[in-house]
């Protein structure tokens, strides 16, 4: 009987092993966080407006979309649809009246909250294979990789 033998295992930091894991992290990681702001109505691009707004302050439209990496005519629909649900307000600038700044209302705050429990939840369950020690390593370490890729002009 002839015997079979396996060719050795690559180093996966030479096969580009870590990009496809970063991949295929990424993809189930959107589509759980999209599952669990869906059963709030809500979608990820508003979730991430209301973020960062509640993060940054009040913007206007222009820093918000370079921020978040949003198109502008994408972003104006994405606010149509944040104010008509009255979680925004896009008062004129007092110091520059050409242009509106873009905040989150007492409604929007209340919203953010719903989401970011949901989100919570979905990123517990994503790292739950992880110690608690590990999970602070790898934000760590993601935190070093968002920091290194996402510059301004990057597409994060």
């Amino acid at each position: 009987m002839a015997s079979t033998t396996r060719p050795p295992v690559a180093d996966p930091a030479a096969t580009g092993g870590q990009a496809m894991l970063i991949f295929r992290l990424a993809r189930v990681t959107g589509y759980r966080l999209t599952q669990a702001l869906a059963a709030l109505e809500m979608r990820t691009s508003e979730f991430a407006v209301l973020h960062h707004l509640n993060q940054a302050g009040p913007l206007s439209q222009q820093e918000l979309g370079g921020a978040l990496r949003i198109n502008p005519s994408n972003l104006v629909g994405l606010l149509d649809d944040l104010e008509d649900e009255g979680l925004i307000l896009r008062p004129r600038d007092p110091r520059d009246r050409r242009r509106h700044l873009v905040g989150v209302t007492p409604a929007g705050h209340r919203r953010l909250a719903q989401a970011k429990r949901a989100v919570e939840q979905a990123e517990r369950d994503l790292l739950s294979p992880l110690s608690a020690t590990e999970q602070r390593e790898l934000h760590e370490y993601l935190e070093r990789l968002a920091g290194h890729s996402c510059k301004p002009g990057s597409p994060c």
